[in-house]
């Protein structure tokens, strides 16, 4: 029966509780095995009757307010480019999948001149799977000698809790981490932003998780910007490391060294631009183009690296691939090379603001000057003109926000996103269509008059939408521990 049981989770979820209650249960043999039969029977004819829609993981908890950035912090200094803590990511161990074939038979992607190599470095060159004992969560839950609403003591004791060298693998710098205490979760982040950290600047945030958010954010939520004055010295000791000192300890923080050379897996359509390649916390990268025609942004897969997710099609599309973990959604472009275009995210993710809410946050920061990220932000975004620097962030705001390239649609349920693909795909542009969340601005329409005019009534021109900016830091950021 133990046995079986794992394969039933597969078909019914929602069981899982009914089943563990069995399988944990302490009374005599006859009784549990009669109990056993019971939750068997029961989820297999709740199997048979279950439909083989994708599971809806989107829908627990999913607030309709949704905004889509994350909220600003009570207190966040007003200097140069801050740290915004989004989603933390637990990379260290990223294995390679397959995307599922199914019906998408001519899926293979073209060989890349030169090869390509994983450029995930695991510690001590060594590929162990992370492993997490449930014992470390449940002692941690329980422990209340640390003052958890003072920053500057978590700060010391995540500090303390570094290894003497770690590789920061989020492309906007962030180090991030998950904290168990005091009968709550924490997410949060160390980031050394660019820019900066050459003025000796080091930030860090964190927040108290929630898994399935129910209205408003409340809990603890923390930040500060760390510097000399607080003992925190930071150094440049290579071009892409920097030691952090704080008493006593020195720690290196590696960043992640980026290729920034155009894809080499599919062709570009006419009219595209490729701005750069990105590292989301998520462990899944990335390839921002940008629409010169059209003057828009969107995200495709970046299948030359490792990708840590399984994609398997969505049911009803068989161009449409569904990644198992992160919950993102891919259009497959079967004109240009079979290239994955990102098309929706969860929902669900953006309210609890885990590692799985979108690229958006992991611009390649390290790589401004090259990539020249803000010169497109501006085309896509007139509005911007002259309000922007090098990294998005805005100059005539007195606090530090950021522009945020949030274009995909985030859904609900599966079956909103079924509908949002249909209406994708039927759209003249698709990915104008996802690049505007599917809300397009429509004309105002010409009302003729009675009497006529010597200049002709013409349309109202389409509005330039501008984006909303991103607050920088984020105390929410959602790292979960692979398990």
């Amino acid at each position: 029966m133990t046995k079986i049981v794992p394969r039933l989770r597969n078909y019914l979820p929602e069981a899982n509780q009914a089943i563990e209650r069995v399988l944990m249960s302490r009374n005599s043999r006859p009784i549990f095995i009669g109990r056993g039969i019971f939750a068997l029977t029961l989820v297999l004819i709740m199997a048979c009757t279950t439909s083989n829609e994708v599971e809806d993981t989107a829908t627990a908890g999913a607030t309709p307010e949704l905004q889509a950035t994350i909220a600003l912090f009570e207190s966040v200094p007003t200097l140069t480019p801050v740290t915004e803590i989004v989603e933390p990511t637990a990379i260290s161990t990223a294995v390679a999948t397959t995307p599922s074939q199914s019906s998408l038979n001519n899926a293979t992607l073209p060989a890349i001149p030169g090869g390509s190599t994983p450029n995930v470095v695991f510690a001590d060159n060594n590929p162990d799977q992370y492993l997490l004992f449930n014992q470390r969560i449940i002692e941690g839950l329980s422990s209340f000698d640390l003052d958890i609403t003072n920053v500057n003591e978590v700060f010391k004791h995540i500090f303390n809790g570094l290894p003497d060298e770690v590789i920061v693998y989020p492309s906007e710098n962030y180090y991030y981490f998950v904290l168990y205490a005091e009968e709550r979760q924490f997410w949060g982040n160390i980031r050394l932003p660019a820019g900066a950290r050459d003025e000796g600047e080091l930030s860090f945030a964190y927040f108290e998780f929630e898994e399935f958010p129910l209205g408003a954010r409340s809990g603890i939520t923390r930040s500060k910007f760390f510097n000399e004055p607080d003992g925190v010295f930071v150094r440049q000791v290579e071009p892409h490391a920097y030691n952090v000192e704080f008493e006593g300890k020195t720690v290196k923080f590696k960043f992640h060294e980026l290729r920034q050379d155009r894809p080499q897996s599919f062709p570009l359509g006419a009219g595209e631009t490729f701005i750069q390649r990105t590292f989301d916390e998520s462990g899944i990268q990335f390839f921002l183009l940008f629409n010169r025609v059209e003057n828009y942004f969107f995200w495709v897969l970046n299948e030359e690296e490792i990708v840590p997710d399984t994609l398997n099609p969505l049911p009803g599309h068989d161009d449409v691939l569904l990644a198992k973990k992160s919950g993102f959604a891919f259009y497959v472009d079967a004109a240009h090379g079979n290239r994955k275009v990102l098309s929706a995210i969860r929902r669900l993710s953006v309210n609890r603001n885990d590692y799985y809410d979108g690229p958006f946050d992991q611009l390649a920061d390290n790589y401004a000057d090259e990539t020249n990220v803000s010169e497109f932000m501006q085309r896509a975004y007139p509005g911007l003109r002259d309000r922007i620097d090098k990294f998005g962030y805005y100059l005539d705001q007195t606090r530090p926000l950021r522009v945020a390239i949030s274009t995909y649609y985030t859904y609900l349920s599966s079956a909103d996103l079924n509908q949002f693909m249909t209406r994708m795909k039927a759209a003249p542009d698709p990915y104008f269509f996802a690049s505007r969340g599917g809300v397009v601005p429509i004309p105002t329409p010409v009302i003729p008059t009675a009497a006529p005019t010597e200049a002709p009534a013409t349309a109202t021109p389409e509005p330039t939408p501008i984006p909303v900016p991103t607050p920088e830091p984020t105390a929410e950021a959602t790292a979960v521990p692979a398990a």
